[in-house]
């Protein structure tokens, strides 16, 4: 972009209105906007002008990183796939989601996050991306590498946003057992047999990691200034835990309890 640009007749999206007229960019900020039409700048043709949107939670990176099971594209071209499709839908600034954490049947080898962070950094210093891009940690609690895999991020600064989660049966958004299987047992594939030992090996493993996991991660993002949220609270019980370790942010609650509690 030029280090000044116009646009006119353009409906502009501001905070609480839209006006029709001109705004003006200088050096890649947004310098004034005014009522009116001039006859100066790019015609809009009165198509809407809106900021740039900013993506919080998106898994999209590891559907171009791992598009088939066992198939891994190279890291930075994965990223740049990834910045094109973020860009072409008006978003400027982008929260990679890297999971944190096992479940088990993810299908991702331990280091692989470490890698897709490290594509992002080298795509970013080769000015190769059209968004800026942060880095969103996706901690499953309840699973015994957690922390592993989260200490090499610890000195991260492109971390701005870890979220705190618990998909174990049982817990907020798999409450019942129903909901559980549908999305593990009929979409994965599994057996009855095995099934229910995966049922058996989750729940104990939420009943034994959870707590501490949960409470070692929100020390540190609270120390460091890494904005934390909590994940599909289902009760109100869950909003208190939340508050208790320093959440400013709920993801997808579950129930209207927990949404309007967090509200």
């Amino acid at each position: 972009m030029p280090a000044e640009t116009s646009f006119r007749n353009a409906r502009i999206v501001l905070a609480d209105e839209i006006i029709e007229g001109d705004l003006n960019v200088a050096n890649g900020v947004i310098a004034a906007f005014d009522a009116g039409n001039s006859q100066v700048g790019e015609d809009f043709e009165g198509d809407f002008l809106v900021p740039g949107l900013v993506e919080l939670h998106t898994d999209h990176l590891e559907g171009h990183y791992a598009p088939r099971p066992g198939v891994r594209w190279n890291a930075v071209a994965a990223v740049q796939a990834h910045d094109a499709q973020i860009a072409a839908s008006g978003i400027t600034t982008v929260f990679d989601c890297l999971r944190m954490g096992s479940e088990g049947t993810d299908g991702f080898a331990k280091g692989e996050m470490r890698e897709l962070a490290d594509a992002i950094d080298q795509a970013q210093r080769e000015d190769r991306l059209r968004a800026e891009h942060f880095i969103h940690l996706r901690c499953e609690v309840s699973t015994p590498d957690v922390l592993s895999d989260f200490e090499s991020f610890r000195a991260e600064g492109r971390v701005r946003l870890a979220s705190l989660m618990d998909h174990a049966p049982g817990q907020r958004q798999f409450q019942t057992m129903g909901q559980y299987e549908l999305y593990y047992k009929t979409k994965r594939g599994l057996s009855d047999e095995a099934f229910a030992r995966y049922v058996a090996m989750r729940q104990e493993q939420s009943a034994r990691f959870s707590a501490p996991h949960r409470k070692a991660i929100a020390e540190h993002c609270r120390a460091n200034g890494v904005t934390l949220a909590s994940h599909d609270d289902a009760t109100l019980d869950h909003v208190g835990e939340a508050l208790d370790d320093g959440v400013r942010l709920a993801e997808f609650p579950t129930s209207l309890d927990a949404a309007a509690r967090v509200a």
